[in-house]
């Protein structure tokens, strides 16, 4: 899963303080740099940058933090994670100001951003719940596409397009859903098309 933009802030803190004093800062050190009421908030962090691989950490030692050097560069991009869309039936758009990284292979011209799936409507697309779908914004998009699609310009769904003259009809990936028929097509604006999809496993 790639690290948010606050907790890459906290990784390249923890890498200036190793290049500055030849030791790791501590969680006090950590929550104080970033104006964090609690300890267990910088502890939260640092737990998950231990879980991604970034660091290394050493139990009952105050500056116990070692970094893990990250292997050839895979580079990657921050864009925004816009809020969540349904998987399942329209809900009302939401939009939030969260970044997250994605590797280079899912980069696209243009606008890319991401959001962040609730419901299983695509699971035999292999899209699940809680799932962040990364989009290539755009406004068309080919009949089988899967897209994020705004109905009635406030309610998000994510779904498979078939569009013509007369109607939009958005296809669930679940045998349990039935499609979603638009009249008149007009009613319908894509945001953006899927290139790819990042899973948490827990």
């Amino acid at each position: 899963m790639p690290i948010t933009a606050r907790q890459r802030r906290v990784l390249d803190y923890i890498k200036h303080y190793f290049e500055a004093h030849q030791e790791a800062p501590t969680i006090a050190e950590i929550g104080k740099e970033f104006g964090m009421s609690s300890s267990a908030s910088a502890h939260n962090l640092v737990s998950v940058l231990e879980k991604e691989g970034f660091i290394r950490r050493i139990p009952n030692v105050s500056r116990g933090i070692e970094l893990i050097e990250e292997g050839p560069a895979e580079e990657k991009y921050e864009i925004p994670l816009l809020g969540v869309v349904a998987a399942g039936a329209p809900i009302e758009a939401i939009l939030n100001y969260e970044t997250v990284y994605i590797p280079r292979d899912m980069m696209r011209d243009g606008r890319m951003f991401a959001l962040r799936v609730s419901g299983d409507s695509m699971i035999d697309e292999q899209i699940r719940d809680n799932d962040l779908i990364i989009l290539q914004s755009q406004q068309t998009a080919e009949n089988g596409k899967t897209v994020v699609a705004l109905i009635d310009g406030s309610d998000a769904t994510v779904k498979r397009f078939y569009g013509n003259r007369n109607h939009v009809r958005l296809e669930p990936a679940n045998p349990n859903y039935e499609p979603i028929i638009v009249r008149p097509p007009q009613r319908v604006q894509i945001q953006g098309v899927i290139v790819g999809v990042i899973r948490q496993y827990k």
